[in-house]
């Protein structure tokens, strides 16, 4: 059969209508793998775009535990935080030390030290004697946790006895109760027989013999009669003539540890009359010593609320010398129910410049203590000399802390006196 060419155009059209049918009924073709990141060995990888820059470093899960800190990492902190001043938070580091290492040498000095200069006596001494029973431990490491120990002991005595000396008409008077002397005597045991114990291993320790004779002279002020005070003095003096032999002072430099030779008396009068009528004996083997500028103790201004009591008001309640409480008040009133006297002890070591180098309360007032504080630093001595040697002299100022009189209120207007 003969096709024409108007035929088999026809044909072509129809053929190419079909075809484009078939293709959009078809079922639409699965999406091609992505090709496979895995690298090939010896062939760099390049990371996928994202449009933030990636690092390269490994990040840990946010699950993972963070690194144990080891004991040499606490004492590393301790250390930085004690250089800074930071005696707390470094005390807290070489306690954690000691948690993980009980018998590590290094914490236990570090936290020994850190303790007593903090005033934690027990904690302290606790240490430098677990520190001296170290297995394998050095001759002079025992004497010197020894010393310290004992000087703790000292610490305790004498501030337990300095706060309970009242000044009579010519000598200081110390009223002690059953409890604190046993207390005291205890201490001051203990105290020498760890001296004793320092002097067997370095015979030439002069800290170790001037400690003794600072247990001595405590030991005296809190004897029951004037024999055993006496006793106790001639100890103290001959302890005190060693410590002299052994000493080497640092040229340029003011003593100012307790382990310098030191004479302990009772109390510094705080008026030149005093002064004339006190009896020390243990003063009396001073040449000089004596105070030759008394500053006095100012009390401190106390702001009354401006309202009535507010309980929440720091300025509306204070401490009363017995401890109790007491309320300001508001008002005119309050002012003058705020100023309530008080009596501060502080006890104070003398250079042998005649400066006082430390001052610390032994008894008194908290809102009195600041000021008691300030005035004992500005006291100025005479040199101090023992048998013609430059000496400390350690005692307890008391301070009597009176508010200034107060203004009597103004009249009511239209109203005369």
């Amino acid at each position: 059969m003969r096709v024409t060419s108007r035929q088999l155009a026809a044909l072509i059209v129809a053929a190419f209508i079909q075809a484009a049918a078939s293709a959009q009924s078809a079922p639409a073709a699965p999406p091609k793998k992505p090709a496979s990141t895995k690298p090939v060995a010896g062939q760099a990888t390049k990371p996928a775009p994202t449009g933030k820059a990636q690092s390269n470093a490994v990040q840990p899960a946010a699950d993972a535990p963070k690194p144990q800190l080891t004991a040499k990492d606490y004492l590393e902190q301790g250390k930085q935080l004690s250089r800074a001043q930071k005696l707390r938070p470094a005390l807290a580091k070489f306690n954690e030390a000691l948690k993980l290492e009980p018998e590590s040498d290094e914490a236990l000095g570090l936290a020994a030290n850190a303790n007593f200069k903090l005033g934690n006596l027990p904690a302290a001494r606790e240490q430098f004697l677990r520190r001296a029973e170290l297995p394998n431990q050095k001759d002079s490491v025992k004497a010197y946790c020894y010393y310290n120990a004992g000087l703790a002991d000292w610490r305790e005595a004498q501030e337990l006895i300095a706060k309970n000396g009242e000044m009579g008409k010519e000598r200081v008077v110390f009223k002690l109760s059953e409890k604190e002397s046993t207390s005291a005597a205890e201490d001051i045991k203990n105290g020498l027989g760890r001296v004793d114990r320092v002097l067997q291993l370095m015979p030439s320790y002069a800290d170790a013999h001037n400690l003794k004779n600072l247990l001595h002279a405590v030991a005296a002020q809190a004897a029951a009669d004037e024999a055993a005070a006496e006793a106790e003095r001639r100890a103290s003096v001959e302890s005190l003539r060693q410590a002299l032999k052994l000493y080497h002072p640092v040229a340029g430099r003011e003593a100012a540890e307790f382990g310098s030779p030191t004479v302990r008396v009772a109390e510094f009068a705080t008026t030149p009359k005093e002064q004339e009528a006190l009896v020390d004996p243990m003063m009396k083997l001073l040449e000089g010593g004596q105070p030759v500028t008394r500053a006095a103790a100012v009390f401190p201004a106390i702001r009354p609320p401006k309202n009535s009591t507010d309980s929440s008001d720091p300025s509306a309640t204070g401490v009363t010398a017995q401890g109790g409480a007491y309320s300001l008040g508001g008002g005119r009133g309050a002012l003058s129910a705020a100023y309530v006297a008080g009596k501060v002890k502080v006890e104070v070591l003398v250079s042998t410049a005649g400066n006082v180098v430390f001052a610390h309360v032994v008894g008194g007032r908290a809102d009195l203590n600041g000021a008691a504080l300030a005035a004992a630093r500005k006291w100025k001595f005479t040199p101090a000399k023992f048998e013609g040697q430059p000496v400390q002299v350690n005692g307890v100022i008391t301070f009597a802390l009176k508010p200034p009189a107060a203004k009597p209120p103004a009249p009511p207007e239209g109203k005369k006196n």
